[in-house]
């Protein structure tokens, strides 16, 4: 899969509440003084999109990095899962991009 499509994949199933966010990631938000719009920005206006290989369980591990609404630089570490009902992604975790 190319950065392109898993992009595309990851637009699609936030617009359609198609995801799983991990309590790690939802903790991390909380520790650097992120919100949501945050991670909406990142997602709907990546500057990268890079392949990280697979995690640990055979799923495509994407990392996307952009701005935050207040241009901070951030990093969102996100799979691409399938259930019954097609793709799903899994936020993993997030941090600021040095």
């Amino acid at each position: 899969m190319k950065s392109q499509e898993a992009i595309r994949i990851i637009c699609q199933c936030i617009s359609e509440d198609r995801y799983r966010m991990l309590r790690h990631f939802s903790e991390r938000m909380d520790e650097r003084g992120l919100f949501w719009p945050d991670v909406q920005a990142v997602i709907d206006h990546p500057k990268s999109v890079r392949n990280a290989g697979l995690d640990d369980y055979g799923r495509p591990r994407w990392l996307v990095a952009g701005k935050t609404t207040d241009r901070l630089n951030l990093e969102l570490v996100v799979v691409i899962d399938q259930d019954d009902d097609g793709n799903l992604v899994v936020l993993i975790t997030i941090y600021f991009e040095d």
